[in-house]
């Protein structure tokens, strides 16, 4: 049994965003508390920007796919600016950090996941017109 491409399995980035935008934005009543909504709009939004360094690094150097995640982010300031490099790697920290259970940690804020949201947006934009 062969293993689908990863990007095969993953929902394009705008339909991450948009799932991250309904789960912050829920249009009638679920089921869901808001911190369990925020953690999940975390998680997709981190799968957002993994996604899109992944293509990033497929269409510049496709031998950086097989490097860590940390280590494709260091090396994007040699391609972007420093000042994207540097709020690339701040925004997947804190949702890195957010999408992860702590038993005496609280979950993100919804609001804290909206201006991530922002900044992913963002960051995938700035992304694409250096890749364009």
């Amino acid at each position: 049994m062969t293993t689908p491409p990863r990007s095969a399995r993953i929902l394009p980035t705008d339909e991450l965003l948009a799932a991250a935008d309904r789960l912050l934005n829920p249009s009638h009543d679920t089921a869901l508390s808001p911190g369990v909504r925020a953690r999940a709009a975390a998680t997709l939004l981190r799968l957002a920007l993994d996604e899109t360094l992944d293509a990033f690094w497929r269409s510049v150097s496709p031998r950086m796919t097989r490097s860590t995640g940390r280590t494709r982010m260091l090396c994007l300031q040699w391609y972007v600016s420093p000042s994207v490099a540097r709020q690339w790697y701040t925004v997947w920290s804190g949702l890195s950090a957010a999408c992860h259970h702590h038993t005496y940690d609280l979950p993100p804020t919804p609001a804290e996941v909206q201006a991530w949201h922002q900044d992913v947006s963002e960051l995938l934009g700035a992304l694409a017109v250096t890749t364009a």
